[in-house]
């Protein structure tokens, strides 16, 4: 009777154990949220089209940071060419499936506000501000990164980077 009680014991333990483990696990990843894989340094290569016909190569670094619900993404890319320079510092906050938030490109002294959506390593959407809109994409899978902004207003049509992880 007693080494009965005690194995009944040691499974129910184990399972307790089992489902508080994997209890955690989902907990883990709800609060990981949808930017937690973007956190870090990247870097790469891409195209910037100008109004005028050109296309010049460009070459970007980003760094993005995450707040601890994962909730919340600090963006910083620079992107470089021959002959020009974009400088983008973005916040953007999720809520649920939509996000919202603030851009500002510092070599212009431009700013505006970013609206849309994320789904399963994509975030897309739109920013605007006085006399400038521009739409947006997104792409994370893994270490790799793919952005692309097609620009409305202004000198440039498109920017369209591909970024590895670099640490």
């Amino acid at each position: 009777m007693v080494i009965s009680f005690v194995k009944l014991s040691r499974t129910a333990l184990l399972a307790w154990l089992g489902a508080g483990l994997i209890a955690s696990a989902a907990t883990a990843w709800a609060e990981a949220g949808p930017f937690a894989g973007y956190s870090g340094s990247w870097s790469g290569a891409g195209a910037i089209s100008l109004t005028s016909g050109a296309v010049e190569r460009l070459r970007c670094t980003a760094a993005y940071r995450v707040d601890a619900e994962g909730a919340t993404l600090m963006q910083h890319l620079n992107c470089a060419s021959d002959s020009y320079k974009v400088d983008l510092q973005n916040q953007i906050d999720a809520a649920g499936s939509e996000i919202s938030g603030r851009w500002v490109e510092v070599t212009r002294s431009a700013e505006g506000t970013i609206t849309g959506r994320l789904g399963a390593g994509r975030i897309e959407g739109a920013v605007t501000g006085p006399g400038f809109t521009a739409t947006f994409v997104l792409r994370e899978r893994g270490n790799r990164q793919q952005i692309v902004i097609k620009v409305q207003g202004g000198d440039i049509t498109e920017i369209s980077a591909e970024l590895v992880r670099s640490r």
